[in-house]
């Protein structure tokens, strides 16, 4: 699999017109999963093309691999042990060996350490403890931050208010080395913010009130962020990086919240690491954390949603177009979701839902009632084989 680069990429959808387009979800079904899940991937570990699920989660710590039937519906967990007192929190899956299968990575937030999950037919071999150098490390995202073939992975570290960047040579990743993200950095995204080939980050800095911009070097290092503000109140918790006007640039969106406030805060980008000043959409529900992007209504443009963890619902909020967004149809999940991905799991072309469940230790799959043919948009060059989100 050399030659990926990241994990999230947008998403356009072939289909009749949006004339009638609607959200149109299928009521979740719930799987139990461990103690408190905190982060969760989606990929086919197994090879038979259809998406499974993983699952970090306490007590014992471990990850629960879900296997997919085929149909978009799940068998009993199997555990990989992680060992005692780590605390495994953000997890993503991609091929860190180039054996052409999907593995996993997994940051600890206790040890403050990241250890890849090699996978063999299924299984799980673990690879050694490597250090963040970060404090209190919690989100995860992957991606091939120096372009030698090998997905990179970099942690959001909200105590040292960093994100650290451990690059994987030849599946061996290297000690984190930390850059300055803003306070309380919580989630991540990876995408082209300028004009040059290379991943660049978006980090949610939530007491700064900021999305913090990291631009990538030309080598995996990173240079000073640039910090979008969200305004006085707006606090950002995740954070996507998808084209959401259809201009042929990646924006950011942002699930964020205050006391009374509960939106997707978007940032449109103007220029080579330029972007517009923030437009806010109210969500469904209260305290959104989780986020993602997907043309869930197959009308050619592409849609937010959000896990919002104090009101058991997953939001999506359809694009009526130039990243303009109508409001927000509310979905019942699973007790304080945080951690929300979207994927093709019925193998039907269109995104589904999988939200993980911190407080009835379960994850939610919302099955898309629609229908069509998923294909790359070309703005990012990636692999929808597996995609990731954690809880912040």
């Amino acid at each position: 699999m050399k030659g990926l680069s990241v994990v999230s990429i947008s998403i356009l959808l072939l289909l009749a017109g949006p004339a009638g387009a609607q959200i149109d979800f299928e009521a979740a079904v719930d799987y139990a999963v461990g103690q408190q899940p905190s982060g969760l991937a989606v990929a086919d570990f197994d090879g038979n093309t259809s998406p499974d699920l993983a699952v970090t989660s306490d007590t014992p710590d471990k990850v629960s691999i879900l296997f997919n039937t085929g149909t978009g519906t799940f068998a009993a967990p199997v555990n990989v042990a992680l060992g005692s007192g780590v605390s495994p929190h953000g997890v993503a899956a991609l091929d860190f060996d180039d054996d052409k299968d999907l593995d996993l990575a997994v940051v600890f937030k206790d040890s403050e350490s990241v250890r890849l999950l090699i996978n063999v037919s299924g299984s799980f071999t673990a690879g050694a403890l490597v250090a963040t150098n970060g404090t209190l490390p919690r989100d995860l995202v992957v991606g091939d931050l120096d372009q030698n073939g090998f997905p990179d992975v970099v942690t959001s570290n909200r105590d040292s208010n960093d994100v650290s960047v451990l690059l994987n040579a030849a599946g061996v990743l290297a000690a984190g080395v930390t850059y300055a993200a803003g306070t309380d950095a919580r989630g991540l995204a990876l995408g082209h913010f300028n004009n040059d080939t290379f991943l660049d980050l978006a980090v949610a800095a939530h007491d700064d009130r900021q999305v913090s911009v990291l631009l990538n070097q030309g080598d995996g290092t990173f240079g000073a962020p640039i910090a979008l503000s969200l305004g006085s109140e707006r606090r950002p918790q995740g954070v996507v990086a998808a084209d959401l006007d259809k201009d042929g640039d990646i924006d950011i969106a942002t699930s964020s919240s205050t006391a009374t406030l509960n939106s997707v805060t978007i940032f449109l980008r103007t220029g080579s690491g330029t972007f517009a000043a923030p437009a806010s959409f109210a969500v469904a529900g209260v305290n959104p954390e989780g986020i993602t992007a997907a043309d869930f209504d197959v009308d050619g443009e592409i849609d937010l949603a959000t896990a919002d963890q104090d009101s058991a619902l997953v939001s999506v909020l359809r694009n009526l177009g130039g990243a303009s967004f109508d409001t927000a149809v509310g979905l019942a999940v699973g007790t304080t979701p945080g951690p929300l991905v979207g994927a093709d799991l019925d193998g039907n072309g269109t995104r589904d839902l999988v939200s993980a469940n911190r407080d009835s230790n379960d994850v939610s799959v919302l099955i898309n009632a629609k229908s069509g043919t998923i294909f790359e948009d070309g703005f990012e060059s990636g692999d929808t084989s597996a995609w990731s989100s954690t809880v912040q």
